[in-house]
């Protein structure tokens, strides 16, 4: 008896063409590769790592949040910094000091000598040479009995007497008579009363003399404070404010000596 073969029937076969499951033999499946899902998975791999690529790109690419400031604004604060320094020391250098304020002069001390003694005199019991300044700024002077009172004076007045007046942070104002005229010494002498007039309230302290000691002056007009000297060709009341505004007061008894006239 022999055998008669035939191929077999597409019934029992069980084919499923979305799974990677096949048939070989009647109801018996059988696993193998499915290509098309690999390479599914190999190019949602792909696009990730250009994504990710991308994304590091535009991160490299973006502008940093500290970025530099633009050189013209580096420039403009450069030049205003050079101005304000220049201003600076124009101001500090191109003005120089103020003429008003007179001259310093050295402290020739504050020794007490009789009244009536005229220390330039070579027969004065106050050294050689006691004043380094003509008219003297400081020095030898009246005991406080001989103080001058203060006020616009026609007659001059002892140098030595009026140091003291100066010890105790007043103003004295010599003048030339040879030098001065007769407006100069009235614009003077108005000046003065004026400071006087103003009493314990304002700056009181003030005298004119005309100059009448050895020597020569050396301006027609020679304002003195403690230890410090101006001189003037003519009258400058400006001058004289300004000068008063930087001395007065400033010596070693400045609470001493007479009160305002009247």
């Amino acid at each position: 008896m022999g055998w008669n073969w035939a191929p077999p029937s597409d019934r029992g076969l069980m084919i499923l063409p979305t799974s990677n499951w096949g048939a070989t033999t009647r109801g018996r499946r059988v696993r193998y590769p499915s290509a098309p899902m690999a390479k599914r998975r190999t190019s949602g791999i792909q696009r990730r790592e250009r994504a990710t690529e991308d994304a590091l790109n535009k991160r490299l690419d973006a502008p940093s949040g500290m970025a530099l400031p633009d050189w013209r604004l580096l420039l403009i604060g450069g030049v205003l910094i050079v101005g304000v320094i220049i201003l600076v020391l124009v101001l500090l250098f191109a003005s120089g000091p103020n003429p008003s304020a007179g001259t310093q002069l050295a402290n020739d001390g504050s020794e007490h000598v009789a009244v009536g003694t005229t220390c330039r005199s070579a027969e004065a019991p106050c050294g050689p040479d006691p004043y380094s300044s003509l008219p003297a700024a400081s020095g030898p002077h009246w005991d406080p009995s001989g103080l001058a009172q203060w006020g616009a004076y026609s007659t001059p007045q002892n140098e030595s007497q009026l140091i003291h007046n100066l010890e105790h942070g007043g103003v004295v104002i010599w003048y030339d008579p040879d030098q001065v005229d007769s407006d100069g010494v009235s614009e003077l002498t108005s000046y003065v009363e004026r400071q006087v007039s103003a009493g314990i309230s304002g700056r009181f302290k003030f005298i004119l003399s005309p100059w009448g000691g050895e020597g020569e002056l050396p301006a027609p007009i020679t304002v003195t404070a403690w230890r410090q000297l101006l001189e003037q060709d003519t009258v400058d009341t400006g001058a004289l404010d300004a000068f008063t505004r930087e001395h007065y007061g400033l010596a070693p008894e400045p609470n001493g000596g007479p009160g305002p006239p009247g």
